[in-house]
């Protein structure tokens, strides 16, 4: 009598392995082997990565972290980067809220650097920021110390919030002329604008009092009146440029 098909599932069981499959290893081994590795890799940072340490856009405290280095790269009243912000309660900034303003160019902006960065400065010039986060000046001699990587991102970062902009680190650092050489051979660099709303919330038309071209949110009539000083402080109106001390 031929034997069942059921008879024969419960003798392969029994034997563990089936013949054909002799000294390999079998699925459910090579799955639970696969299941442990990527556990492994989960919980453990990879070897050389940034990822452990990665900034993130809805931690606060990267957030004021940017804000203040922004400030001090930039000269900027944290005030005017978000229009929001105000210090309530700890006297430590990086405890404070950045909070959410109409155009939250800010959270555009740190999105768009962590994705551009490929040589994970970003990270090393928010440490900067926490490091000194008192001080502009403090912060900005840190970053004149630190490697090109991370002080070209900080010029990149800077017409960033000026431009609207991006210009990449390398490029900046290749058009930078060598001690000695004439002026004047610097070769045109290509730049991105990051988004709409970049273009028209660019740092360097508050200061001029201006706007891009198709863009406004100035009462008409704005250019038969002289503009105001942005670098006097008896002015109210102005937009507020930071003193040594953040905010």
């Amino acid at each position: 009598m031929a034997s069942s098909p059921h008879h024969r599932s419960r003798d392969v069981a029994a034997a563990g392995t089936p013949p054909d499959q002799a000294g390999d290893l079998s699925r459910r081994s090579l799955l639970a082997a696969s299941v442990a590795t990527t556990a492994v890799a989960t919980v453990l940072p990879i070897a050389g990565s940034a990822y452990a340490d990665a900034p993130d856009a809805k931690s606060p405290r990267d957030m004021m972290a940017f804000l203040v280095l922004s400030a001090a790269l930039t000269g900027v009243h944290i005030a005017t980067l978000a229009p929001e912000f105000t210090m309530v309660g700890s006297s430590d900034i990086l405890d404070q809220r950045p909070t959410i303003d109409p155009f939250n160019i800010k959270d555009d902006y740190f999105r768009f650097i962590v994705a551009a960065d490929k040589t994970s400065s970003f990270g090393n010039l928010l440490q900067i920021a926490r490091d000194h986060r008192n001080s502009a000046t403090d912060i900005a001699a840190a970053v004149n110390k630190s490697d090109d990587n991370s002080k070209f991102l900080a010029r990149s970062i800077v017409l960033l919030w000026y431009l609207g902009s991006w210009y990449e680190p390398a490029d900046l650092k290749s058009n930078v002329t060598p001690p000695g050489d004439q002026a004047g051979k610097r070769a045109f660099i290509g730049s991105q604008v990051v988004s709409a709303k970049a273009y028209t919330q660019g740092l360097i038309w508050q200061i001029a009092q201006a706007h891009p071209m198709g863009y406004s949110n100035l009462q008409f009539g704005y250019w038969s009146r002289d503009p105001n000083d942005p670098n006097d402080s008896g002015d109210r109106s102005n937009i507020g440029l930071i003193t040594s001390t953040i905010p």
